[in-house]
């Protein structure tokens, strides 16, 4: 079966611009966003080096990502075949991955202006 895309719209929101980059990247792709942002978020704790949330926070945004574009895909194949049960977790997936995502946005904003605000204050 063979997807087709639509062009993005010009005022689309992020969201809807970040679903579509991950609709049109390969499942490889995806996998390497998932296995990179796992293995830096587990480097980024288990080492702590300096910045050490920012590099975690920035891991999870690329795990989600890729979490979420496979998870995506899933759900897709498995709506297409009729599999009812796997379409619904694929779907709860897709909504724990977007919700990691939003979080880890926020903590990395937060954390880049909590280090650029204590070297200012300093």
């Amino acid at each position: 079966m063979m997807m087709v895309l639509s062009a993005l719209r010009p005022d689309a929101s992020l969201p809807e611009f970040l679903a579509h980059r991950a609709r049109s990247a390969s499942i490889r792709r995806l996998s390497v966003d998932l296995a990179v942002g796992a293995a830096g978020f587990a480097a980024a704790i288990y080492w702590r080096p300096a910045g050490w949330l920012i590099i975690a926070s920035l891991a999870l945004v690329f795990f989600a990502y890729g979490g979420w574009g496979v998870a995506d895909r899933a759900r897709s194949s498995a709506a297409s075949r009729g599999n009812a049960p796997l379409r619904v977790g694929m779907t709860a997936l897709c909504l724990l991955m977007g919700g990691v995502g939003a979080l880890a946005v926020a903590s990395l904003l937060l954390s880049v202006w909590a280090v650029a605000l204590g070297t200012w204050i300093s």
